[in-house]
């Protein structure tokens, strides 16, 4: 039971008190007691709690104990939701799940504050990174807050839902019916102008753009497939022997000529060091294809992103580094499943990248911003992975 009687700390968000234990215990008693409320509470299909007015948990519902298996009622007693959910962030400070910067983006919280606030039902969407034994877990839910005064008291009736499998499927929707048919698109009318093309140099240079459009096509279609492996677990990587200077120079030559550079350079610095290195080359060059892209993305015309890489610590440091500034708003869900800068049912670039560094690639993945220096990403994997 995470409470402290009398408890409390500094918050960069909601307020960090908490129930005394003895009244958590106190309206466990009475919700639990209550024969119509438990009937009704299990018979919902999603997981619902009840909530005290500092956002603890003070009663849970059957679909929640399935869940957590080998647990009672009182193994979560007081808890948050962020901190039953075992969010990355609910540690982060002595006030738990509700009281860091993160938080204040946080639908969850959001929703229960404004339910306690208006006296009204609130839905919103959360995304929610977990730590589970040592295992990162991204969850993409749909919450409903709901106001339930009983006995006196103003408890928040607390729903969830994940919703992750609908929203992988929406981002991989948008990807086939939009990046993949643009690009489909772009080269069924690239073939049709080669077919009417009597130009030999006319003809060679949209062959040229066809293969182009072709392989972009199937990188899509693939790094896809990558991902929804590396989320199951069953990706395998391939390690090989790379050279560091050849990798970048791929990445670069592959977005030359891509829509996004349109105005823009990239620069690929020389490296110093050493020439070999040991990893899955495939899931790196789409590790720093993504970011790139990003990078791309949020330039302008005659900007530059530079792509370098540097040895240090027996390990290869590759950075992507662009002019533009990253807000507080984005800068703290950045690596998020879901989360977009680029419209709903996106936001898989950062998030695959961090996937595929830190659990396939043995490496980590960071990034710095400022509005004079712009932002860079860094991502460090090990000279030997494999």
């Amino acid at each position: 039971m995470k409470n402290i009687i009398g408890f409390k700390a500094d918050t960069m968000f909601a307020a960090a008190e908490r129930t005394p234990e003895a009244d958590i215990l106190d309206f466990y008693n009475e919700l639990s007691g209550n024969t119509m409320l438990r009937m009704i509470s299990d018979a919902m299909p999603d997981v619902a709690t009840i909530l005290s007015p500092e956002r603890q948990i003070v009663y849970a519902n059957k679909a929640l104990l399935e869940i957590i298996s080998g647990s009672s009622q009182e193994d979560y007693l007081g808890d948050r939701p962020g901190e039953l959910l075992s969010c990355i962030h609910s540690a982060e400070t002595a006030g738990g799940c509700g009281t860091t910067d993160s938080c204040r983006f946080c639908g969850a919280v959001n929703a229960i504050i404004e339910c306690q606030r208006t006296g009204e039902q609130v839905n919103d969407e959360c995304r929610i990174t977990s730590e589970i034994n040592g295992q990162t877990h991204s969850f993409d839910l749909h919450v409903t807050a709901t106001p339930f005064p009983f006995n006196g008291q103003r408890f928040v009736i607390f729903a969830v839902k994940d919703i992750s499998d609908k929203k992988r499927r929406r981002a991989l929707e948008k990807m086939f019916f939009h990046d993949v048919l643009n690009t489909a698109t772009g080269l069924n009318g690239l073939l049709y102008v080669l077919r009417e093309a009597e130009d030999p140099l006319m003809m060679k240079e949209f062959i040229e753009f066809a293969e182009k459009a072709a392989h972009d096509l199937v990188e899509d279609i693939m790094s896809q497939r990558a991902l929804t492996a590396a989320e199951s677990g069953d990706l395998v990587p391939n390690v090989l022997i790379y050279e560091v200077a050849e990798v970048m120079r791929d990445v670069a030559a592959y977005l030359k000529h891509h829509k996004m550079a349109e105005g823009k350079t990239i620069v690929v610095e020389p490296f110093e060091g050493i020439y070999e290195a040991r990893t899955d080359t495939q899931l790196l060059k789409r590790v720093l294809i993504n970011l790139v892209k990003n990078a791309l993305e949020a330039s302008f015309r005659s900007d530059t992103v530079t792509l370098k890489a540097t040895e240090t610590h027996n390990k290869i440091i590759f950075s992507v580094s662009n002019p533009g500034f990253i807000p507080e708003g984005v800068r703290l869900q950045i690596f998020q499943r879901s989360f977009s800068t680029k419209g709903a049912d996106r936001g898989l670039g950062t998030y695959s990248v961090k996937l595929l560094t830190t659990k396939y690639l043995g490496g980590e993945v960071s990034f710095k911003t400022d509005e004079s220096n712009g932002t860079t990403f860094i991502v460090s994997i090990p000279l030997v992975n494999g």
